[in-house]
């Protein structure tokens, strides 16, 4: 009887389990070596077909571009891969991937752009081609894009990247579908990406309207008592969110401490609740880029988008202004200070935890170099930071330390000033 009730159940949730909301997990990679600077960001869906396929793209991007760098010496300068995503589901169905591989190398006249797209159906468990989501009119698409990019495309190219439409990479929402080509695959490179988007309402697939979920909230932080006589740290997180930041803010609530995230804005969207709960609980949120790319390589047009993107994201994701700037990578520049008008915040006390992955030394690197005043760096990506942290929080306490934001300890200081 008891088996077969546990039979039941888990046919009842398999059944089901495709009109359930999978939570998405964005996968992280941020890695500073002598040879390059990695980024790569993609989301881990939970659905095996569709994970399985991303991830073998991702790996072999890698891959070709690590075979490629071993085969030159670097003297300065040293190559930059970058891998962004979005991620969209259409009429709760639907998924919707574009991952953008960006890689630049002194060697290399321009930098490397590609686009790779993926749409899969939940239900049916499959990928879609661009002919199973609706009609399309290749024909009046050709000539708008001559129309539009008429000084780069380039006429053979065009033919035969639309010789099999079904090859051709793309998205779609409930009004609308979206064309990307990479460079060179139907332009000159001085095009850069190409993106088509054109309206369609025929589609060939049923769509279900999306939920509309209320994100125009105001999370304020707690107000406390600081204090300027005890011994005071900030710590602060890079890279996040992820998986384990909530986990994280859940410690520091148990010992009545706060900290500064410095977030990415590609992952504002997905951890959206993860976010709330960090504000709701007394802590503070600061800007370190969009997707990762080292500012201090980027133009100032390119500098001002990786900052405002995140910046405005987080203002109609959540209702709160960011004030400070923590650069990739910790570089910094006269230019990029000149450019950005936020207050600039790095580091004294570095854990290592980015390359140690091991929770007690961690610990010991952190007891061993934190001091009264000093912000301390970590990364809330890692399970190695969360379980180094169940060690250091409680020692501190002990010790006495008022862990706080990085506004918090400037404020802390400023009363510490007044006093003498």
């Amino acid at each position: 009887m008891q088996k077969r009730l546990l039979f039941l159940i888990c046919f009842i949730l398999l059944f089901c389990g495709c009109n359930q909301k999978r939570e998405l997990v964005i996968e992280g990679v941020i890695e500073q070596n002598k040879t390059e600077l990695i980024s790569i960001h993609y989301p881990k869906t939970g659905i095996e077909k569709l994970d399985k396929e991303i991830s073998t793209y991702i790996s072999n991007t890698r891959t070709n571009l690590e075979q490629y760098i071993k085969k030159n010496v670097y003297i300065e300068d040293i190559p930059e891969l970058n891998i962004d995503y979005e991620y969209k589901v259409v009429g709760n169905r639907y998924s919707n991937i574009v991952l953008t591989t960006f890689f630049t190398s002194p060697l290399l006249a321009h930098p490397i752009h590609e686009i790779k797209t993926f749409v899969f159906d939940q239900k049916e468990n499959k990928f879609l081609y661009l002919s199973d989501i609706a009609p399309i009119n290749i024909g009046k698409i050709k000539t708008e894009l001559l129309k539009q990019h008429q000084d780069c495309i380039l006429l053979e190219n065009l033919e035969t990247t639309f010789q099999n439409p079904n090859a051709l990479k793309f998205t779609f929402t409930d009004h609308s579908i979206r064309l990307y080509f990479s460079p060179y695959e139907i332009a000159s490179g001085n095009c850069g990406i190409i993106k088509y988007e054109f309206p369609n309402t025929k589609f060939n697939i049923l769509l279900e309207k999306d939920s509309i979920q209320n994100t125009s909230l105001l999370y304020q932080p707690n107000k406390k008592v600081l204090s300027p006589f005890k011994p005071t740290i900030a710590l602060t997180f890079d890279d996040g969110p992820s998986k384990y930041t909530k986990e994280i803010v859940k410690l520091l609530n148990e010992y009545e401490a706060n900290a500064t995230f410095f977030i990415l804005g590609n992952k504002v969207e997905n951890y959206h609740d993860t976010l709330a709960y960090v504000l709701k609980s007394g802590n503070e949120l600061g800007n370190h880029s969009y997707n990762h790319k080292k500012l201090t390589k980027l133009s100032s047009k390119e500098l001002h988008n990786q900052i405002e993107m995140t910046n405005n994201i987080v203002k109609k994701t959540l209702n709160y202004d960011i004030r400070l700037l923590r650069p990739t990578y910790g570089a910094t520049s006269g230019s990029l200070k000149s450019n950005i008008d936020m207050e600039i915040v790095l580091w004294n006390v570095d854990t290592q935890d980015w390359k140690l992955r091991n929770s007690k030394k961690i610990y010991e690197k952190a007891l061993h170099d934190i001091k009264d005043g000093k912000i301390v760096l970590m990364h809330d990506i890692y399970k190695s930071t969360l379980e180094s942290l169940k060690l250091l929080l409680p020692e501190l306490k002990k010790r006495g330390y008022q862990i706080v934001t990085v506004s918090e300890l400037k404020q802390i200081q400023e009363m510490r000033h007044e006093k003498k």
